[in-house]
């Protein structure tokens, strides 16, 4: 899917992914947004492109806070140097809604970072 058909931003940030329905060895989370997510597994995987996954997504940053509950449908899968690559759809499910809050806070964190390097990049001429 291209960046033009997605329908929300994705962000890089680092997690575990586990769906023991995949595998009983948890992959890593790579990027994520409200609606879909990639991760990396070490080691070749296969799965059922047609299936949906229960999955368990614990987020470094907020791990305190506990995993998330999603249903997740694979796009696509690759592999890539011995590791399997897969991108995923979330679908409406138990932690939905945590997850939206979670990528708002993402989004925000983003937009303020973005302020403060214009902030720093400008800078005042006196004539």
């Amino acid at each position: 899917m291209s960046l033009e058909e997605r329908l929300s931003k994705r962000f890089d940030d680092i997690g575990r992914f586990e769906s023991s329905e995949i595998c009983a060895l948890p992959a890593s989370l790579e990027n994520i947004s409200k609606n879909g997510c990639r991760v990396r597994f070490r080691f070749p995987v296969n799965l059922d492109l047609d299936n949906d996954y229960e999955a368990k997504i614990t987020f470094a940053r907020s791990a305190s806070e506990g995993s998330l509950s999603l249903l997740c449908k694979p796009q696509w899968s690759k592999e890539e140097n011995g590791c399997t690559i897969i991108g995923f759809m979330i679908l409406p499910s138990k932690d939905f809604a945590r997850l939206g809050e979670y990528v708002e806070h993402l989004h925000l964190e983003e937009n303020d970072s973005n302020l403060e390097d214009q902030i720093k990049d400008s800078s005042c001429q006196i004539i």
